[in-house]
């Protein structure tokens, strides 16, 4: 039940939304003070006409009265009325609360729409922890064009007076609140002289000038020529609206009738006008209006007051157009080897063509040169080509292979001066009638040999199946009641084996897929079907390659029998055939045939089996806790038949193992692929619960559920290797998942527990706590899987995987923060992969060392080895960073294998 204080707390609310969505919006008028020359709310209109070859100008000058003053008090009312609402204790813990429903923040955002809410600049902008340093930065407005000669000038002030009979030499002086306005920009002035002689204003004291995009402020004298359309002044300084860029300016034009700005002795700065930690000099700048790039001419950078770098000319953005230009640097340290540097250049070829070239060094591996085009030729085209090459890496060890089809291993210490090393992907997507039908390539290949490549090199843009090489050109045409998919897909092997022939993976030249589907009243079916050509190229001793055909129809169909107050029963039918032409299987060796878990080469297979099923579902619900909270009990049971078909004799083309939890044990398939179809007389039942808030987010999640088969499992993965512990037992693990949040913690637990030999064969846990106010955070995971890993000293003794993470980010002050991350194998007693890190971030720098050593496999040696990498981060805001090679994330806790996340999948 809610307090009485609490609804009228919410009762207030609701009339301050009433009231702004009722209640017209009001414009304050300046007050004036009447002269002996003047009238409130008269205007003194003064103009001119030359000769044809002088342009017209007209100077308005109107004085605001105090009207309407009613009406300035009800929107004043009503605001402190609402701010006064939005102050009050119940509302302040209602907005604090991290549940909070968007209705309950209404009036606040209402409020903050009407006052025209602050804006980021396109480039440079204030964000995250600069808010703070940058307050009272003008929001950035997209300048408004308008045509100088022909849009008037218009004064306001407080008082006005002068002389206005000669037209040749009027002399009029604003004072108190001036205003010069002329479209989207305008002066702020405490006095402005008008000449018309001259034809010019001049301010005089304190002075701002403003648009959408910049603001300048100075006390020197501010001239704005009326005939040139220019305006100049001396000793300013200037902040772009919305950006961290600001600096000054000994003198500075800013012509309008031209479109150009310039500045004489300027300086320009990320950092706070009061701390200045670093900044550039330039004797000139010179920006022209429209244009995304301004010009620069004897350029030093300072650190503090010390020069480090100088330059005759930069040619630097104003918006966030691409230019060709140097992007920024990545350097490290590693032990042993020494420093390794990427120094990205990007070239913009054409508005739809760019490119990126990175010379480097490795310090492992020598000479390294990255390069990326991008392109989209037409609009419905996109794609890049992505390369790396090595000209002579002296880690390389080459897999050679000899005419007769042997292969053997280069010695690394061989005086072979071939060491070259590359990589190349393709990636392109083309769409077609309004992207109906889209065709898709994604193609990577390395050197023929280098087997290593990916483990020695990290090639982040490599798409990788079972350790090889995609590569890749597929179609897809959707529709609303079916689609089509065409796919050619081919693998280079990237295993690093002697004996490498004999673990080529299948090609699928091609696989062809066709899915239809539709509901009738409370029917729906579906229809899949499937044929693929498996393929193994030059197998044989004399080159030959194998070809094998599958075709696989699978159309399904079922009925919703009850569907009523949270609760549904369903009923379903799906059949399957599958035929397998297969006779190039007799060249295949023993080794590979006990790989692809088939006993005898049968040339041709046929398969038919059915799946019947049943499955029913209720929810039911209450109030719980303070009786704003809702738990719900969601029931639900399912019974699945197929029989047994003998299937020793299909090979595993595209078939393998999948890890179970709660929601497979309700999925007829018992394995990833169709080559294997298990043998089912299964009932499962299960349930979840959750607890809801009062805006129906869940803050618990409870699952657990387990399958009872009453036939025995005969359908085998592999005839040849260990089959799961589970596949001849009629009870499968009981799933248990767990997901919560409370406060600043968030939990996650999953685990198999066997109750026949009463042990756990797989669980994990998490915990991850975040102090949003202190910024603190740590996390802390765990995870066990029996038999889930090998030894680390050999790579194929089988032992039990567990492996424990911490991660934590501690604030030492407002600038240090302290950070690292640590993942170590407990069963073996190794480190997986370890990141320290300490970061000092300020308005306008940061600076960060990092340290990593985390495992990699050398597969030349066939050893693990540690790698680690060590590497100053430096980051001039809004002008230039400094990166560390190989650790992308150097402000947390992401590492090189593992990134830090929250646990659970709660409202996301």
């Amino acid at each position: 039940m809610k307090t009485r204080k609490d609804k009228i707390a919410l009762a207030t609310l609701s009339i301050a939304v009433g009231m702004a969505l009722c209640s017209p919006a009001y414009s304050a008028p300046q007050p004036s003070q009447n002269t002996s020359q003047e009238q409130a709310g008269s205007v003194v209109k003064g103009s001119y006409v030359e000769t044809a070859n002088s342009a017209n100008y007209d100077v308005q000058t109107k004085l605001l009265g105090p009207t309407d003053i009613p009406r300035i008090e009800q929107t004043a009312n009503f605001s402190t009325k609402t701010m006064e609402t939005m102050s009050s204790p119940a509302s302040e813990e209602y907005i604090l609360n991290r549940n909070y429903a968007d209705s309950s923040t209404f009036p606040m955002r209402l409020i903050k729409k009407l006052n025209q809410p602050w804006t980021a600049a396109p480039k440079s902008p204030i964000t995250g922890m600069a808010a703070t340093c940058f307050y009272g930065v003008p929001a950035y407005k997209a300048p408004q064009k308008f045509d100088p000669h022909t849009t008037p000038i218009t004064v306001t002030s407080d008082k006005v007076s002068g002389d206005i009979a000669q037209k040749d030499k009027q002399i009029l002086t604003y004072s108190g609140k001036v205003e010069i306005v002329q479209g989207d920009r305008k002066i702020q002035s405490e006095k402005a002289t008008y000449s018309g002689e001259k034809k010019t204003l001049t301010t005089e004291g304190n002075t701002t000038m403003s648009s959408g995009e910049y603001t300048t402020t100075t006390q020197e004298p501010v001239e704005l020529d009326l005939d040139k359309k220019t305006v100049k002044g001396t000793k300013t300084t200037y902040q772009l609206n919305g950006s961290v860029l600001n600096g000054d300016a000994e003198e500075y034009v800013f012509d309008n009738a031209q479109g150009k700005k310039i500045l004489k002795k300027a300086t320009l700065s990320g950092c706070p006008a009061d701390k200045r930690s670093w900044h550039m000099y330039s004797s000139s700048v010179e920006v022209d209006d429209g244009d995304s790039f301004g010009s620069a001419w004897n350029d030093v950078f300072f650190v503090g007051k010390v020069p480090v770098f100088y330059t005759p000319y930069a040619n630097f953005p104003v918006t966030n157009k691409r230019k060709t230009g140097l992007l920024p640097a990545s350097v490290e340290y590693k032990s042993g080897y020494g420093f390794g540097y990427e120094l990205p250049i990007y070239l913009n070829l054409a508005p739809n063509y760019d490119a990126t070239i990175t010379p480097g060094r490795d310090p492992e591996h020598g000479a390294k040169y990255d390069g990326e085009i991008r392109y989209m030729p037409f609009e419905n085209f996109t794609g890049s080509i992505i390369g790396t090459y090595l000209p002579n890496d002296p880690k390389f060890t080459r897999v050679v292979t000899t005419t007769n089809g042997t292969a053997y291993t280069e010695n690394s210490d061989s005086t072979s001066s071939d060491r070259k090393r590359w990589f190349l992907n393709l990636k392109d997507r083309v769409t077609f009638l309004e992207r109906d039908l889209v065709f898709t390539l994604d193609y990577s290949k390395v050197r023929e040999g280098d087997y290593t490549y990916l483990s020695d090199i990290s090639q982040k843009d490599a798409a990788v199946t079972d350790s090889s090489l995609v590569q890749s050109l597929r179609g897809v045409y959707d529709q609303d009641k079916y689609d089509v998919s065409v796919e050619l897909r081919k693998y280079q092997n990237m295993y690093s084996t002697s004996s490498f022939n004999t673990y080529k993976p299948f090609a699928m030249l091609p696989q062809i897929k066709l899915r239809g589907y539709d509901t009738y009243n409370r029917f729906t079916y579906r229809t899949e079907a499937e044929l693929t050509r498996f393929s193994v190229e030059k197998y044989t001793s004399d080159n030959k390659n194998l070809y094998m055909n599958r075709m696989h129809l699978q159309p399904s169909l079922k009925y919703n029998a009850f569907d009523s107050y949270g609760t549904t029963v369903d009923f379903g039918a799906t059949g399957f055939l599958t035929h397998y032409d297969q006779s190039d299987l007799k060249y295949f060796s023993t080794a590979y045939q006990q790989r692809l878990g088939y006993a005898n080469v049968q040339d041709s297979i046929t398969r038919s089996t059915y799946l019947l099923e049943a499955k029913a579902k209720t929810t039911l619900e209450r109030k719980v806790l303070d009786m704003n909270h809702t738990q719900t009990l969601e029931p639900e049971v399912k019974y699945m038949y197929i029989p047994y078909r003998d299937q020793r004799n299909i090979p595993l083309y595209d078939t393998t193992s999948r890890y179970d939890e709660y929601y497979t044990l309700f999925s007829p398939m018992r394995y990833a692929g169709i080559d294997r179809i298990a043998n089912l007389n299964t009932i499962t039942a299960g349930f979840t619960t959750r607890l809801l808030d009062s805006h129906d987010r869940e803050n618990m999640r409870f699952s657990l559920a387990q399958g009872y088969n009453m036939d025995k499992q005969r359908v085998h993965l592999n005839e040849y290797y260990d089959n799961s512990l589970y596949e001849s037992r009629h009870r499968t693990p009981i799933e248990a998942n767990f997901d919560a949040e409370y406060k600043s913690f968030n939990y996650h637990a999953q685990a198999q527990y066997d109750p026949e030999v009463k042990e756990f064969y797989a669980y994990n846990a998490g915990i991850h706590y975040t102090n949003k106010m202190t910024g603190f955070k740590t996390g802390i995971s765990y995870r066990y899987l029996k038999n889930g890993n090998y030894l680390v000293e050999d790579g194929r003794t089988i032992k039990d995987l567990s492996q424990i993470g911490l991660t934590a980010s501690l604030p030492l002050s407002p600038y240090w923060t302290l950070f690292g991350a640590s993942y170590r194998d407990l069963e073996q007693n190794y480190n997986i992969d370890t990141k320290v890190g300490i970061r000092y971030d300020e308005c306008c720098y940061s600076i960060a060392l990092v340290y990593e050593d985390y495992l990699k496999y050398n597969w030349a040696k066939n050893r693990h080895e540690n790698d680690r990498v060590i590497g100053l981060n430096i980051e001039f805001k809004g002008f230039y960073t400094v990166n560390i090679r190989k650790i992308s994330d150097v402000r947390g806790t992401n590492t090189h294998y593992l990134p830090d996340v929250i646990p659970n999948n709660l409202n996301r």
